[in-house]
């Protein structure tokens, strides 16, 4: 009994939505620019109509190349991720490299220091680490 009810219920609001919809598109048509507006988009609709049916085999083709040429330009994009993927890859790798050359050097740096240090002390026969003028 119930799904009977609810049947009706919603059959009742789909016939008052349907007759408020085309209350508002009889209102609308009472504006002349409204009038003119679906004129126009209906004579154009129209001759497109037209044309695909005349030249079937034209608008297939033009359809075939937009999506060639869609496909296409998403193998340049993934190709260009690609290379942009590796190129960062690459980056990260030189990145720890030149991290790891620059602690390095600054340990060469050091000692090379502590030499000049040495070297300056025998020099001036200074052994207490400092250098005098």
């Amino acid at each position: 009994m119930s799904q009977t009810y609810q049947s009706r219920n919603q059959n009742k609001l789909f016939k008052a939505v349907l007759i408020g919809g085309l209350a508002g598109a009889l209102i609308s048509l009472l504006d002349s620019g409204t009038r003119s507006s679906i004129k126009s988009g209906s004579k154009r609709a129209g001759t497109i109509l037209r044309d695909v049916k005349n030249n079937p085999s034209y608008y297939t083709d033009k359809w075939k190349q937009t999506v060639d040429d869609a496909s296409e330009l998403m193998k340049e994009v993934q190709d260009d991720i690609s290379t942009l993927s590796e190129k960062f890859s690459g980056l990260k790798d030189s990145s720890v490299e030149a991290f790891n050359l620059v602690k390095e050097t600054q340990h060469d740096l050091k000692e090379i220091g502590s030499r000049v240090v040495e070297a300056g002390e025998e020099l001036t026969g200074n052994n207490d680490g400092s250098i005098t003028h």
